[in-house]
């Protein structure tokens, strides 16, 4: 028996590049998508009634406890990432979209895995914070402003007041000289020294 007792639906699912998750009491895992296996070496049957965070890279657990419960408080967040301990033994790095789906008491939640981009950019990040004398807080700002999450997730990752975290940003831009997050993208991806002929 399916979680949601709708096969068809999880037939798409297997079909997807990203993983597919549904999560119920006590964090165990209900379903995974066929994905897992690229994604975390394991198959699907290895997941189901594990504890999600015992996948998780033991100094990240407290901060995925904590967005897990924000996902049933608010319905949906998108953008949260985190690690997780491949079967094989290395990190994955991993970009989340989840909701809370109140009749069935379970987080839905799909999994992309963004490890390739998050393994090359620590060093692009770092080119781009030597052009600008970044605060400490503005330079954790900045590393999530490199990402897709918005100014209120950057505030709850980080712990600050909203109107706190977008003082920071505002500093940043101005330090930059750009006028917002596209324009601080542009100057990211230029270090990055993207091949657009690829």
């Amino acid at each position: 028996m399916t979680p949601t007792g709708n096969d068809n639906a999880f037939e798409i699912y297997d079909q997807l590049p990203d993983a597919v998750f549904m999560v119920g009491a006590g964090n165990r895992i209900a379903y995974a998508s066929a994905a897992c296996k690229d994604i975390f070496g394991y198959v699907p049957g290895e997941l189901v009634g594990v504890s999600l965070l015992d996948l998780v890279m033991p100094e990240e657990q407290d901060r995925t406890l904590r967005e897990a419960r924000n996902v049933v408080s608010s319905g949906a967040r998108v953008g949260f990432e985190n690690r997780y301990l491949h079967k094989q033994g290395n990190a994955v790095h991993v970009s989340w979209s989840a909701r809370w789906l109140q009749a069935q008491q379970l987080r839905i939640g799909v999994a992309r895995d963004v490890t390739a981009l998050r393994c090359s950019a620590p060093s692009m990040v770092e080119a781009l914070l030597a052009k600008a004398n970044l605060a400490p807080h503005e330079k954790r700002v900045l590393r999530l402003l490199l990402t897709d999450v918005t100014e209120k997730q950057i505030a709850d990752q980080l712990g600050l007041a909203v109107s706190t975290t977008h003082s920071y940003v505002s500093a940043i831009f101005r330090k930059f000289g750009v006028r917002g997050r596209a324009g601080l993208m542009s100057l990211w991806l230029k270090s990055l020294k993207i091949d657009t002929h690829l």
